[in-house]
């Protein structure tokens, strides 16, 4: 699987999940009653910018008349062949603008949400609507929040604006509360079987399965998961914790080296996902006791201070390791965090 595998959320005909809030959007634009600006929250990966995209593109084709006509699996679809697809996938509408976190730093800055601004108030060149979508609002800096409030408080007609947002918290309050908060929750498992196979059917239902347990029912993730050897270090993980309180050092230095392969951290934040969701999977067992239960909680602080102190990431393996083999020993000194 290559990167170019991985869908742009613009290009995405289809819809797992999230069909009731879909219906929900449909049913308020044709009732005339749709709010000028939404933030569409949740974890990452689970579609929020492909509703997004969806929900521009029929905005855009007016397409409110024809709601009674939608099947009700389908709601706000509008086909891949349709003009208004064609251009929105291609980034050529001319009334739709999208904004995303640039630079080095991986923000959103305050020029960008300016320029939005002065696009917003621009007269619709082609459709009714003009509609802005902010892909990862909540890397907006301060600066840039700021301008986005005062289009916010004072929008011009005909405008949508979508705020998509992992971690609505970091939006200010005064943000917030000056948008409809539609909370999207991480696909079941037929949901999330469903894009993985459209995109990589060589997946097999256990290969699926894996990566369920791993991604929280989040098709983005399981993708980057599996590009990044997920399944393979997930195996290579349960084998060392089914070993403890024994410890095959050779293996887990493989399991260290593969996880700081890169300087980049996707990596070592796979491996803490999956080291995560392994350590889950054996508290719901027979096999487990409070002990591990302790230990987990001290896996999960020691991560979020590696990355918050930038710790040596081959040390924390090792760190992690040797707590949860004195755990299970019984010895009591746990992961220390």
């Amino acid at each position: 699987m290559t990167a170019g595998e991985l869908p742009e959320p613009r290009k995405r005909e289809g819809l797992a999940g999230h069909l009731a809030a879909a219906r929900m959007l449909a049913a308020d634009f044709a009732a005339g009653r749709l709010h000028h600006a939404w933030i569409f929250a949740g974890p990452r990966g689970i579609g929020k910018a492909t509703l997004a995209f969806r929900f521009a593109r029929y905005t855009l084709a007016g397409q409110a008349g024809f709601l009674l006509e939608e099947p009700a699996s389908a709601p706000l679809h509008l086909p891949a062949d349709d003009p208004v697809f064609r251009r929105v996938s291609s980034g050529g509408h001319a009334d739709l603008r999208v904004v995303e976190p640039a630079g080095a730093r991986g923000e959103i800055r305050v020029d960008a949400i300016r320029d939005a601004f002065r696009f917003l108030r621009l007269t619709p060149g082609e459709a009714a609507w003009r509609v802005l979508i902010v892909d990862g609002a909540d890397s907006m800096n301060v600066n840039a929040q700021n301008a986005a409030l005062k289009l916010l408080e004072e929008p011009p007609p005909n405008v949508l604006i979508l705020l998509v947002a992992h971690r609505p918290s970091l939006l200010l309050a005064t943000v917030r509360s000056r948008c409809r908060l539609l909370r999207l929750t991480p696909l079941d498992r037929p949901e999330f079987d469903e894009v993985l196979r459209d995109i990589a059917p060589e997946l097999d239902d256990e290969a699926c399965a894996r990566l369920f347990a791993v991604a929280g029912g989040s098709p983005g993730t399981a993708l980057e998961l599996e590009q990044l050897g997920g399944r393979a270090l997930k195996e290579a993980v349960d084998a060392l914790l089914d070993l403890l309180p024994a410890i095959d050092r050779q293996a887990l230095d493989t399991v260290a080296a593969a996880v700081t392969v890169s300087r980049e951290a996707a990596h070592f934040q796979a491996f803490g996902r999956i080291l995560s969701a392994s350590l889950a999977e054996r508290l719901r067992t027979a096999r487990t006791d409070a002990a591990l239960l302790e230990a987990e909680a001290g896996v999960s602080r020691l991560l979020e201070r590696s990355t918050a102190l930038s710790l040596d990431r081959r040390q924390v393996v090792f760190e992690i390791f040797g707590g949860l083999a004195r755990t299970v020993a019984g010895r009591g000194e746990g992961v220390s965090a």
